[in-house]
This record gives structure tokens, C-alpha cells and sequence, in this order.
């Protein structure tokens, strides 16, 4: 119960990282505000956190929008008091050849994956700041490091999210708020099965083969878990 007190928010709640982090969150004592677009799921995470004895908040919410990330920080703050953490998670992909990236693609990249990401961390910092504290802990991605083949728009965007977060936290290293990222690399989640089958469409593999290739590239021979990105949310 390290967080017991502590209110959180997390974007992009619904399933896969955002889930496992808005887990670990409540048994650890924090009340969670989960916020998601997909409404038809988070009824489930809410009953997985209110189960560790704690408070749950959904929202549904399209944070591509600014009244949207108003409408989200405000309803945390009334329910809750106030947002001690904030887990940026939400994001979106499409895997094609860069060829094929029409101009509606990447910008719906870039308006869920960096324009989100900062205008939600712009509006959270300024409540952090005003308070004295926060931690603040954005999803980036191995891809803003290595670059990723048929993933250019979205590496590009996490490339972004790195940038984002170092700028904030060295702006806002004298108000008690912290910024860090998260940059995993192939996490078994939802996503990590839409790349898998969009790959093998391009690609003309068969279902499972393009997860089965990257995870055998990685030295323990496995893909992630949330759960394991969780607790290094939970370190932050």
C-alpha cells in the first residue's frame, strides 16, 4: 500500500499497459480515474480496481480534443481532489509501408500519440505545479529509439514523446513535479496482436509469425508482460 492516499490518473485504461498500470495503482492504495475512448470496456477495469478496496472513476473521453482533456482533468479533481499521478498512456498505430501513408494517417497518429500526450501533460503539469507536487509518466516506445520498418509514422510520434518529456522535465524540475517516460519494446498486448496482424497482411504471413519473429530476437526469448512495465510505473 505505498500509494494509499494518493489519487491517479490513467489514459488509455481500458486494456493491455494502461490496464496492468491502473491495476497495480489500486492495489497499491491509489484511487484511479480511468480514462479511455472505449467505453463498452472499462465497466471491467473499474470492478478490478474498486476490488482492491479503492476508488474507481471512469471516463470516456477522446483526448485528441482540448475540451475533452478539460472535461477529463476536471472530473478527477472534483471526484477525487486532486491528481497526485498521471499515466499518459493512450496511443494509437497502423503498420504500413511509407509508401502508403496518406496524410489522414499520420495525422491521427500524431494527434493521439503527441498532440494528446503534451496537451494532456500541459494541463496536468499546471495543477502539479500550482499543488507543489506530481508524477508525472508518459508511454513512449523502443520504436522512438531504433525506428521501426512499416511503423514510421508511429516511431516518429514516440520519438515526439521522448522529446516532450525530457523539455517538461527539466522546465518543471524546480515545482516538485517529476516527468518520465516509458520506452517498451514488444509487450504481449491487444496492440502488439493488431501489429501483428496488419504486419502479416502486408507481409502475406500467417497469423502469429510476425509476433513469433520479433519476440525470437529478444535475448530472453519473450515478449513482455504489462505487468512488467507496470512495475516499473509503479518505481516512477
Amino acid at each position: 500500500m505505498k500509494l494509499a492516499g494518493k489519487s491517479s490518473l490513467v489514459t488509455g485504461a481500458a486494456r493491455g499497459i494502461g490496464r496492468a498500470i491502473a491495476e497495480r495503482l489500486a492495489r497499491e492504495g491509489a484511487n484511479v480515474a480511468v480514462a479511455d475512448i472505449r467505453e463498452e470496456l472499462l465497466a471491467e477495469v473499474v470492478a478490478s480496481i474498486e476490488s482492491a478496496g479503492v476508488q474507481a472513476l471512469p471516463i470516456v473521453v477522446d483526448i485528441t480534443a482540448k475540451d475533452g482533456i478539460e472535461m477529463m482533468l476536471n472530473s478527477v479533481i472534483a471526484s477525487f481532489g486532486g491528481i497526485d499521478i498521471f499515466f499518459n498512456n493512450a496511443g494509437t498505430l497502423k503498420v504500413q509501408e511509407i509508401f502508403d501513408v496518406q496524410e489522414e494517417d499520420w495525422d491521427r497518429i500524431m494527434d493521439v500519440n503527441l498532440k494528446a500526450v503534451f496537451f494532456c501533460c500541459q494541463a496536468v503539469a499546471r495543477h502539479m505545479r500550482d499543488r507543489g507536487h506530481g508524477k508525472i509518466i508518459n508511454t513512449a516506445s523502443l520504436a522512438a529509439q531504433r525506428g521501426r520498418p512499416e511503423l514510421a509514422a508511429y516511431a516518429a510520434s514516440k520519438s515526439g514523446v521522448v522529446s516532450v518529456t525530457r523539455s517538461m522535465a527539466l522546465e518543471l524540475a524546480d515545482t516538485g513535479v517529476t516527468v518520465n517516460a516509458l520506452a517498451p519494446g514488444i509487450i504481449d498486448t491487444d496492440m502488439w496482436v493488431l501489429i501483428d496482424e496488419q504486419s502479416g497482411t502486408l507481409r502475406d504471413v500467417p497469423k502469429g509469425e510476425t509476433f513469433k519473429n520479433r519476440t525470437g530476437k529478444v535475448p530472453m526469448g519473450r515478449a513482455g508482460s504489462p505487468q512488467e512495465v507496470a512495475n516499473a510505473a509503479l518505481f516512477l
